[in-house]
């Protein structure tokens, strides 16, 4: 069976979308107490296991391009777990390795579907995440999960995670506009995500947009063509007006008491200096191989709310050591490599925006989450490198 002979993914894509949103989503927060299956991971992984072996038993054997960025992170993921033999006495490690655990099996499911079409895969994961921007945003909008302070959120993913689910919907819009053929009305939703992005509340959010904006500006180098430019131009600042004028208000004291009072006049960092500094004096302390999964919590005791840097970088450096960070960084490179590896004029538009989707989705974690909140950066890094390989060309006769 030819690549083009092969049945295309839809219901497994589904379903590790699906999974992948759920995060450490639990049957207790709707008001349910079932064993076993109150982290919805557990039988949603089953579930799309079996759909995957069902499919893949259909589809048969999809070469790829780019494994060796998924065997970098692997290697990462390995020692982390491998880090339980030396954390200190009383250090609670199982959550931790589930987390290790389930981000792996979402990797490996991610690099056979990438393996199997890659461009398809992320096209439907940018449409899904394009309608779950919409479902996040009205959510958010009439109240349902928005913090005591008036952050926004949804579906008791934080704010935090509201502004990924936001930033998303600003970028599969402009990818959507892109792959239509530069129609407008895919560019008109863009101000009412930020509206909700800038509604969350979060700082480290809004910077992380920042950053990958920069990056993308400095690989692009972009022509700006007026003509060109006109017409989106002109709709995104109607769309802005139209924004600030009916739903401005309803957020204006929370925008000058979150952003320039707390934070420009106050400084307010929410504690995020006090847990980078404990972080980097428990690195100095133990510099070779760090504490183990989930030491930090257990020698920093900041209290039950505290249980990660809220760092990658330097979790894993408190966590992992010098040991820890040479992987982080030889994941890190191995994707840049793979991704490299292709020239320019082969990068898919699929692949571009699941790179710079990835890129913010990793400056996020410069400024919140844990490990299992990272994976969106590690999928979207991997949906950018790998590819199915090309059939191999026919024996003469």
């Amino acid at each position: 069976m030819t690549a083009l002979d092969r049945p295309r993914p839809g219901l497994v894509v589904l379903l590790a979308f699906v999974l992948t949103l759920a995060g450490h989503f639990t049957l207790t927060r709707a008001g349910l107490d079932i064993p076993v299956v109150n982290d919805v991971r557990v039988p949603l992984f089953l579930i799309l296991l079996l759909c995957l072996v069902l499919e893949a038993h259909q589809v048969g054997p999809c070469p790829a391009k780019g494994g060796q960025a998924l065997l970098g992170i692997l290697l990462l993921f390995g020692y982390q777990g491998l880090s339980v033999l030396w954390v200190p006495p009383g250090s609670v490690t199982g959550p931790g390795l589930g987390d290790l655990c389930a981000i792996t099996g979402l990797l490996v499911v991610y690099f056979n579907l990438a393996a199997w079409d890659r461009d398809r895969v992320t096209e439907m994961t940018f449409k899904m995440f394009y309608v779950a921007a919409w479902i996040y945003f009205l959510a958010g909008a009439v109240g349902l999960g928005r913090s005591v302070t008036g952050r926004w959120a949804a579906f008791g993913g934080g704010p935090n995670v509201f502004i990924r689910i936001m930033i998303m919907g600003v970028f599969t819009s402009f990818y959507m506009y892109l792959r239509s053929g530069d129609k407008l009305i895919w560019l008109a939703p863009i101000p009412v995500f930020l509206f909700g992005a800038i509604a969350s509340g979060s700082r480290g959010g809004l910077i992380s947009l920042g950053i990958t904006i920069a990056v993308a500006l400095l690989a692009i180098r972009p022509r700006f063509n007026l003509d060109r430019i006109a017409k989106p131009l002109v709709l995104m600042v109607a769309m802005t007006a139209i924004m600030v004028v009916t739903a401005g208000p309803s957020i204006a004291d929370f925008v000058r008491t979150r952003f320039l009072e707390g934070t420009v006049e106050q400084g307010y960092t929410s504690d995020r200096d006090v847990l980078y500094q404990m972080a980097l004096q428990i690195f100095w302390q133990r510099p070779l191989l760090g504490t183990g999964m989930n030491g930090f919590h257990t020698i920093a005791d900041l209290g039950a709310g505290e249980s990660y840097v809220h760092n990658l970088p330097l979790s894993v450096a408190a966590e992992g050591g010098f040991v820890g960070l040479a992987l982080l960084a030889l994941a890190w490179l191995s994707l840049w490599h793979a991704y490299t590896a292709v020239p320019k004029s082969e990068r898919s538009l699929e692949a571009r925006f699941a790179a710079y989707c990835g890129i913010f989705m990793g400056a996020t974690s410069l400024f919140s989450g844990d490990y299992y909140d990272a994976r969106l950066m590690w999928i979207f890094l991997l949906l950018a490198v790998v590819r199915p390989a090309p059939a191999p060309a026919p024996l003469p006769r």
